[in-house]
């Protein structure tokens, strides 16, 4: 999804807010080098790199996410498997409890 479709625009100008970052001199001097080939300003270029940074953080954390949902499925279908073997009956034993003395936590 484009956040900023028609950069340009005065009604997109006026939803974006000004802010103040002091990057490295190295950083500096590659970002504007970076903006001058690819012949844009280095305001657009942020943005464009914040925004590419910003979807990467957020796929990184869907994948989390998702490792964390597959975890709990596993835990689960575990805990059911057990139950089955058990006839139904829960162990006497606290799992949880025991992993902490376990962890040593």
């Amino acid at each position: 999804m484009e956040l900023y479709p028609h950069e340009g625009s005065e009604r997109v100008r006026q939803r974006m807010h000004r802010t103040q970052i002091l990057p490295e001199p190295e950083q500096n001097r590659a970002l504007v080098k970076l903006a001058r080939r690819e012949g844009r300003s280095l305001s657009e270029l942020l943005r464009e790199l914040v925004r590419e940074h910003l979807a990467q953080r957020h796929q990184a954390a869907d994948v989390i996410r998702a490792r964390h949902m597959a975890a709990l499925e596993r835990i689960r279908w575990h805990r059911q498997a057990l139950l089955e073997r058990r006839c139904g009956v829960p162990p006497a034993s606290d799992v949880a409890a025991l992993l902490v003395v376990v962890r040593g936590m």
